[in-house]
C-alpha cells in the first residue's frame, strides 16, 4: 500500500468563528498519521482612521506585533496546555509575519501567522488522520484553534479594519 503524503485543506468559511481570515491546515508528511501539521492563517490589516487622527505619533506596527506576539507567546501556549492532540509544547514553532514597511503610503499590509505543531501521533498507537471528510477528530482539534486565534485577532479591530483579501467585492473594510 502506498504511503499518502502531503495534505492540504483550505478551511471554508463555514467552518470559521472570524469570516475575515484566510485559513489552511496540512502536513507534509504522511496524511494517515502525520506527526507535524501546520496552520496559516492569514489576512489583510490597515489601520482605521480614528486611531490615526487621534495619536499621529502612533507607532502602528509595534501596536499589531504586541497584540499578536500575545496570542501567540500567552493565551495560545495557555490554550495548548492541556490539548490530548498537541502534547510537545516545547517544539511546536509559532510564526508570525508582519512587513518591515508596515502601512507605507497607507495600504493594506499582509499578515500570516503560522503554527507548527506536533501531534500525538509521534507517540500514539492509535493514529490520527488530518482528514475533513472523515476521522475527523484531528481537524476538528486544528479548527477549534483557528476560531481561538480568529476571536483574538477580532479584538484588534479598535485599531485596524481586517479583510480576507485585497480586493473585496466592494472596496470597503469590514467593520467591527
Amino acid at each position: 500500500m502506498d504511503k499518502r503524503t502531503a495534505r492540504e485543506i483550505s478551511v471554508k468559511d463555514e467552518f470559521l468563528y472570524n469570516k475575515k481570515i484566510n485559513v489552511k491546515i496540512g502536513t507534509v508528511e504522511n496524511r494517515n498519521a502525520p506527526e507535524t501539521i501546520y496552520i496559516n492563517i492569514s489576512f489583510w490589516l490597515k489601520p482605521r482612521e480614528s486611531a490615526i487622527e487621534k495619536n499621529k505619533k502612533y507607532n502602528r506596527k509595534k501596536t499589531i506585533e504586541e497584540s499578536l506576539n500575545k496570542i501567540l507567546q500567552k493565551k495560545l501556549i495557555s490554550f495548548l496546555k492541556n490539548n490530548k492532540f498537541f502534547l510537545n509544547q516545547k517544539d511546536n514553532i509559532y510564526i508570525c509575519s508582519i512587513p518591515e514597511n508596515f502601512n507605507v503610503n497607507n495600504n493594506p499590509n499582509f499578515i500570516s501567522i503560522e503554527l507548527y505543531l506536533h501531534t500525538l501521533n509521534i507517540v500514539s498507537e492509535k493514529k490520527y488522520p488530518l482528514s475533513s471528510k472523515k476521522d475527523t477528530e484531528l481537524f476538528i482539534e486544528c479548527l477549534q484553534i483557528c476560531n481561538f486565534i480568529g476571536r483574538e485577532v477580532e479584538k484588534i479591530e479598535k485599531h485596524f479594519y481586517i479583510r480576507k483579501n485585497t480586493k473585496a467585492k466592494q472596496d470597503i473594510y469590514c467593520m467591527a
